[in-house]
């Protein structure tokens, strides 16, 4: 999202010395190899920030068009790889795209931060093929939410439900900055379907049962038609 210019250099800190993202691009990866939907395949990578999602899949042996609107995130983007086509463009419309021409459409941790997340689903669709596959990851809106606080034993507690658009207290990350839309899951849910997919597969990795802690991530694989 173009928000993200004035955060690109922070933003960057974060994702190569923090490992911010790491957990939704491996299960990205995963799920499309299961699928056989990388080598030799078209990939658009919508959201894609600063490219580290695009380029491992181009490096995988598929074809990848990465899109943001943020020229910051493009510009380290453009660094890593030559070759990933890099396009500026927004999600909830990717005019720049021309119909069913992809395989897979993929969505990392990037649904949160659009005030649409239908005009993405629905360009999704238009830009992917019959049968083509669309993956996307959110951080989990029943705990990562303005509703939410960590408790004690590594749990959360969520004293309250609803969509809004919200920023977290404290400062220097990516929410005290830029803030997300939050939404129940039914409306993420309800509304992929609507738009023309169908379910196979929905994940919500990264909980750890030892300490009864929940899932940062809710994950979707969904296919056109």
């Amino acid at each position: 999202m173009a928000k993200y210019d004035a955060f690109a250099d922070q933003y960057h800190e974060l994702t190569t010395k923090r490992g911010v993202a790491e957990t939704s691009i491996r299960y990205i990866i995963e799920q499309l190899e299961a699928l056989s939907v990388i080598a030799g395949k078209k990939i658009c990578d919508i959201g894609c920030g600063q490219g580290e999602l695009s380029c491992r899949l181009s490096t995988r042996g598929a074809t990848v068009t990465g899109v943001d609107e943020s020229e910051g995130q493009l510009r380290y983007a453009k660094d890593k790889s030559a070759g990933v086509t890099w396009l500026q463009d927004d999600a909830m419309q990717l005019r720049k795209l021309p119909e069913a021409s992809f395989d897979a459409v993929v969505s990392s941790l990037m649904l949160m931060d659009v005030p649409d997340h239908k005009a993405v689903f629905a360009s999704a669709h238009r830009v992917l093929k019959d049968g083509g596959i669309m993956i996307w990851v959110v951080m989990h809106p029943c705990f990562q939410s303005p509703f939410s606080y960590p408790l004690e034993d590594g749990s959360r507690r969520v004293f309250q439900y609803a969509p809004q658009y919200w920023k977290s207290h404290g400062s220097g990350t990516i929410r005290s900055t830029l803030g997300a839309y939050h939404r129940p899951l039914s409306y993420y849910l309800n509304d992929f379907q609507a738009a023309g997919f169908s379910f196979v597969r929905m994940d919500e990795p990264g909980a750890d049962t030892a300490t009864q802690s929940v899932p940062p991530y809710f994950c979707v694989v969904g296919r056109k038609g």
